[in-house]
C-alpha cells in the first residue's frame, strides 16, 4: 500500500510501513512486524516507542511477551482536528506579525502557475462577501492557454460562492475565451474595449496585481493606496466606454 499520505500526515516512511503492517497483522510480536516490514529490528523496536508516543499504536503483555496492535485509523482525523484546532488559536497572532511586516512592504513578486495562483487567491482571501475588484485582461495571445483557462474558471466559481463580485475589461478579440471562463458564473460582470493593458492587472483592496504569462509565469502583486486608486480611477472611466 502506498504510504505517501501516512508520510503526509507526519509519519516517516519506516513508521508508515510498521503501521501498515499492524493494520494488515492485527495483534502480534515485534518479530513478525520485523518480518513483514523487512527492516532492521533496531529500527523497528525504536519506531515501535516512537508510534506508541505518537498514540497511534499500544501494546498488552502476554506473559512476558509484548502483543503490538494500530490504534483506529480514524485517529488521524482526530489528529488533524486537534492541529486545526490549535492552529485556528495561534493565527491571530500569525496575521498581526505579518501585518507588522507588510507595513513597510510594497511589493510581492510570484514565479510560476502556483506563484500566479498564490497572487489570485489572495484577493479571495482579502476581501468578503459583497466586495468587488476590478481586471483588465492580457493580450489574447497571453490568454490562449488551456491549463490558465481552467485555472481561472476554477478560480471564478470559488469567487462567486464566497460572494465577491467581479467587473473586468477585455479586448474583443478575447470575447469567446472570456465568455468561456464566466459562463454561468454569478456575480460577474464584463466588457470589451479595443484597446489593451499590456499585461494582466487586478485592481482590490489597496492592492493590484500584474501578472504575464511568458515562458515563466510571473505576477508582482503591489500594496499602495494611492496606485490602486489611479488604476480603479482609470479603469471606471474605460468602463463607460466600453461595449457589452
Amino acid at each position: 500500500m502506498d504510504t505517501s499520505i501516512l508520510e503526509d500526515m507526519g509519519l516517516s516512511n519506516a513508521e508508515a510501513r510498521i503501521y501498515l503492517a499492524l493494520l494488515e497483522l492485527g495483534s502480534t510480536t515485534s518479530g513478525k512486524i520485523i518480518y513483514k516490514t523487512k527492516l532492521q529490528s533496531s529500527t523497528v523496536y525504536h519506531l515501535l516507542g516512537s508510534l506508541m508516543e505518537k498514540g497511534l499504536i499500544s501494546y498488552v503483555l502476554k506473559g512476558k511477551t509484548k502483543y503490538f496492535q494500530a490504534e483506529d485509523p480514524e485517529i488521524f482525523l482526530s489528529n488533524l482536528e486537534d492541529k486545526k484546532r490549535k492552529f485556528a488559536e495561534l493565527l491571530p497572532s500569525l496575521k498581526e506579525k505579518q501585518l507588522m511586516a507588510n507595513q513597510t512592504q510594497t511589493a510581492k513578486v510570484y514565479e510560476g502557475i502556483n506563484g500566479l495562483k498564490t497572487a489570485f487567491y489572495d484577493i479571495l482571501t482579502t476581501l468578503k462577501k459583497g466586495d468587488a475588484y476590478y481586471f483588465f485582461t492580457a493580450p489574447k495571445k497571453k490568454l490562449f492557454y488551456e491549463n490558465l483557462v481552467i485555472f481561472f474558471r476554477s478560480y471564478h466559481l470559488k469567487r462567486a460562492e464566497k460572494g465577491i463580485k467581479v467587473k473586468g475589461l477585455t479586448t474583443i478579440e478575447s470575447k469567446e475565451i472570456i465568455r468561456d471562463i464566466f459562463k454561468g458564473i454569478k456575480l460577474s460582470e464584463v466588457k470589451f474595449i479595443n484597446d489593451f493593458a499590456p499585461t494582466g492587472v487586478v485592481i482590490y483592496a489597496n492592492k493590484l496585481i500584474t501578472w504575464d504569462w511568458d515562458e515563466v509565469p510571473t505576477a508582482i502583486v503591489i500594496e499602495s493606496k494611492p496606485i490602486t486608486d489611479s488604476y480603479k480611477k482609470f479603469f471606471e472611466s474605460k468602463w463607460k466606454t466600453a461595449t457589452i
